[in-house]
């Protein structure tokens, strides 16, 4: 399988190590202090499941005051999926960079203010809601215009899993690396386990970092000024990714419900704001 050549090994370095993508220079995309989003940056998007609705979602700047200035703001409110009990959907707002071919470095302040992590009594998959920024940062296999088949992913997250034994209050921040395996990336094969960052506060920010440096082959997480986590892999990384916009790169909300045929019909929640967007130079 394509997959195998990916021979990924995981480390954790400090801050103060001599990393290429850490010491890689930085300018602010987006800071939100427009009257509304601008499409020379970005683009919109949203996807609900079969079977799941979404019946309220917001995708706008405003004032936040936790964080003292104006921010992105993102919820999405949507109920399971309730044809069975079987496995899970997923639904998810986001916002793309309108072109993210040079981006290697993307870095946001983060504030998840509210969420809601339901259960099923029928079905055992542990819900998940989250925030995270990342996208495909190159492909790895053969590329196809406008599909994600072989790209791969890097993201990093703050959100919480029902299945967690951390105060109600308390967020899981993990780094991922993975490869889609079909057109939609709907089934990928993840080529690092969960690096896991620590943890983060509701209603309190967290700045997170992903970087990709293909000079040594590896992908950086970092949460703050806290210690770096890397990736590295062995695939051939010269082809650019097949999604389109440069891999679509975005900030992004999601929800992983249980389908649920029992009653009370699940409901996921998640309302977080995003703020001073960086990229490399």
């Amino acid at each position: 399988m394509k997959f195998a050549v990916l021979c990924l090994t995981v480390t954790g370095m400090l801050l103060i190590g001599s990393l290429a993508g850490a010491q890689e220079s930085l300018v602010l995309y987006d800071n939100f202090e427009g009257k509304t989003l601008n499409p020379e940056k970005w683009f919109g998007g949203a996807g609900t499941d079969s079977g799941m609705v979404t019946l309220e979602m917001s995708r706008l700047i405003k004032n936040e005051t936790l964080l003292g200035s104006k921010a992105l703001s993102l919820s999405n409110r949507s109920y399971a999926n309730t044809d069975s009990d079987d496995g899970h959907s997923t639904a998810s707002t986001r916002i793309h960079f309108s072109d993210g071919s040079n981006i290697k470095t993307i870095v946001a302040t983060v504030l998840v203010k509210k969420i809601q992590v339901p259960e099923c009594s029928t079905n055992d998959y542990v819900t998940e809601v989250r925030a995270r920024i990342g996208g495909g940062f190159f492909n790895a296999g053969t590329r196809t215009p406008g599909s994600y088949t072989d790209d791969v992913w890097a993201q990093i997250t703050v959100g919480r899993a029902l299945d967690s034994e951390d105060p109600a209050d308390t967020l899981q921040v993990y780094g991922r690396v993975y490869r889609c395996n079909d057109a939609n990336c709907n089934s990928p094969t993840y080529i690092s386990t969960k690096q896991e960052l620590g943890t983060a506060k509701l209603n309190k920010k967290v700045k997170l970092r992903v970087t990709w440096d293909p000079d040594n082959n590896q992908f950086i997480f970092q949460k703050g000024k806290g210690e770096e986590f890397v990736v590295t892999y062995g695939a051939n990384d010269d082809s650019e990714p097949g999604g389109l916009n440069g891999g679509m790169k975005r900030l992004e909300i999601q929800e992983f419900l249980p389908n649920c045929v029992s009653a009370p019909r699940p409901v996921g929640y998640i309302d977080a704001s995003f703020d001073n967007v960086m990229v490399n130079e």
